[in-house]
């Protein structure tokens, strides 16, 4: 199939998951995460209607960005995936969102870059960010602890320059749906009574599921999904043949991907 066939796939997918948890299509923000994806897919995809996409690479971000730039094309942009504090910079130039702060730190860094960026006139206001949680409790996901969550909110609020839209979770890495339906439930839990606090009250972005779980993740109230494999295929390594294995679960009975 054809990536416009697959993004019609996928859009299906989630207006079912939609209609069934009693919500509008439009409230649901379907991300392409475009590891590894050559502009030219990504193209495509602008073709079928998507224009935002996430990056786990600093590198690769700044490669699309340009190159869909260079066509001509405005698209929205979000990195999914830590950022080293060497490429912070990079990541704030080309990124209009950071998706995966899950520290004070790492929020300080970016607001010290902010400040940096309005003197030399690259930015104005505070700049946007997810706050990752670690909804499941596993060791191999990123993400702060559910109970950190309110406080560390309150910190980055506090910093000035960095504005939180909302959270971001990996679900439960496991076949058990219940398991999975739960680490949303949680995190959209941890949403609203982060909305709670001042200056958190439009903190509304929910990003939760992937392309195994976008359903489950809509039904438990998500506003964005990350979805890669179902549009793209499995990943390939540049100049090699061989195939990037889906994400496997922990007990290794089946498997889970973008």
């Amino acid at each position: 199939m054809s990536i416009a066939e697959n993004v019609a796939a996928v859009r299906e997918r989630i207006a079912d998951a939609v209609a069934r948890g009693g919500r509008e299509s439009r409230e649901v923000t379907l991300m392409l995460a475009a590891k590894h994806q050559p502009v030219e897919s990504l193209l495509e995809a602008v073709e079928a209607g998507v224009h935002t996409f996430g990056h786990n690479i600093v590198q690769q971000l700044q490669g699309a960005v340009a190159g869909l730039r260079e066509a001509g094309v405005t698209t929205s942009n979000a990195v999914i995936g830590p950022v080293q504090s060497n490429k912070l910079r990079a990541a704030m130039d080309a990124a209009d969102r950071i998706d995966s702060v899950d520290s004070l730190k790492t929020a300080t860094r970016i607001a010290r870059r902010q400040e940096a960026r309005i003197a030399e006139g690259l930015a104005e206001g505070p700049y946007p960010v997810l706050i990752q949680v670690n909804s499941s409790g596993a060791t191999t996901q990123g993400g702060c602890a559910p109970e950190a969550l309110l406080d560390l909110a309150r910190a980055i609020v506090e910093l000035g320059l960095v504005r939180v839209d909302g959270l971001m979770t990996i679900g439960a890495n496991t076949s058990d749906e219940a398991k999975v339906r739960e680490s949303f439930a949680l995190t959209r839990e941890l949403a609203e009574r982060m909305r709670t606090l001042p200056g958190l009250e439009s903190a509304t972005v929910l990003s939760m599921g992937m392309t195994g779980d976008l359903e489950i993740a809509v039904e438990e109230g998500s506003t964005v999904v990350r979805v890669g494999t179902a549009v793209f295929g499995e990943r390939q390594r540049e100049g090699t043949l061989s195939v990037y294995p889906a994400r496997r679960i922990e007990d290794g009975a089946a498997a889970r991907t973008w």
